[in-house]
């Protein structure tokens, strides 16, 4: 039966569940099926999918409690939406329909210093009403689904553990003009490491650099690449002494962090907790060979097609590191079977499964 769903979606903070907000409706929309109503602060980010939209504005990212809680529950009244999907964590404080919500992660919990103070009285007080208000609870790998079981009171009927999925456009080589542009303008030489998440407590870039200049390896000419956004608010120091053939290159648009991921044979994550993993994923798919640590929910993203090290720690990172550059046989072997697990991961099979939860909720 088709049926009118409203979405939330944030998208205009660079991050997986923007990520995941804008995939996931454009894979719903090729799907077909329903009828859908976006309440985003970013309504251009969908306009190509012709659907509905409604805008929200976020000034800044500190104002995501009146964008959920005062402006929402009108605006979806008015739009006569029949059941909602926060795509954020938490559900409006007043919703007169059935709604899902994807719970991308407990970091809150688990690494309450990777928050600010708002953020964390925002999550702590919203994941459990919304978890409680919840007909169903999306989650994106299953140790996000323990960890939602194991800290609130919900039955484990009422969860699904749905992996998101990784853009066709990232199993496709990047165009080769792109791919030199991107060299030239960031004046890279040809033996890269790429290092990317967001910069924030629980993701160790800092382990990285260390296990970078432990390894030994930039006297063979190996440069280490840092990318992603600084989360607001936390400014690390060691982003201000950065050690020789370390470079900090920022936020990065996807056909430029597209074609660091091609031109990097080697992709290192210290992160100590991951709901997915959507930046090893991407980097899958680009054919590099990933190091990462067997925590949270990275060996159901990574499995055998990754060198994953026991804890976040830069000796076991540069002893993999070493091995992985002075190895290249394996190392290709590793980013070849790296490429085929990412392809495994869509987001036709994320929506085909959303759409199922769903028919759920409507009952």
């Amino acid at each position: 039966m088709r049926v009118r769903v409203g979405i939330g979606a944030l998208v205009g903070i660079v991050g997986g569940p923007a990520t995941y907000a804008r995939e996931l409706v454009a894979a719903l929309v090729r799907a077909g099926g329903h009828d859908y109503v976006v309440f985003t602060d970013q309504p251009g980010a969908f306009r190509h999918l012709g659907i509905e939209t409604v805008e929200v504005p976020l000034p800044t990212p500190y104002h995501q409690i009146s964008w959920d809680h005062w402006r929402l529950p009108g605006l979806v009244a008015a739009a006569r939406v029949e059941l909602y999907h926060g795509t954020k964590n938490v559900l409006p404080w007043r919703l007169s329909v059935p709604a899902a919500v994807t719970v991308h992660d407990l970091a809150v919990y688990a690494h309450p210093g990777s928050f600010s103070w708002g953020q964390r009285w925002h999550l702590r007080l919203l994941l459990p009403r919304s978890v409680a208000m919840a007909t169903r609870v999306i989650t994106p790998s299953a140790h996000a689904r323990d960890d939602v079981l194991a800290r609130f009171r919900v039955a484990a009927g009422r969860t699904r553990s749905i992996p998101h999925g990784v853009a066709a456009h990232w199993l496709a080589p990047p165009p080769a003009a792109a791919s030199a542009a991107f060299r030239a303008r960031h004046a890279l030489g040809e033996r890269l490491i790429a290092c990317v998440g967001t910069v924030q407590p629980r993701k160790r870039a800092e382990r990285v650099i260390e296990a970078f200049v432990r390894s030994g390896i930039a006297r063979a000419g190996w440069e280490l690449m840092l990318a992603g956004r600084l989360r607001p608010g936390y400014a690390p120091p060691w982003l201000q002494t950065l050690p020789p053939h370390v470079r900090w290159l920022g936020v990065l648009p996807d056909d430029e962090l597209h074609a660091l991921y091609a031109a990097a044979p080697i992709t290192v994550s210290a992160s100590e907790y991951e709901g997915f993993g959507l930046a090893l994923s991407e980097a899958m798919a680009g054919g590099s060979a990933v190091i990462a640590v067997a925590s949270s929910a990275v060996p159901e993203v990574v499995g055998d097609a990754g060198c994953l090290v026991a804890r976040s720690d830069p000796a076991l990172l540069a002893e993999a590191l070493a091995r992985l550059v002075a190895e290249p046989e394996r190392r290709a072997a590793l980013g070849a079977r790296a490429r085929a697990r990412a392809a495994t991961f869509t987001w036709d099979e994320a929506a085909r499964r959303t759409r199922e939860v769903y028919d759920e909720v409507r009952g």
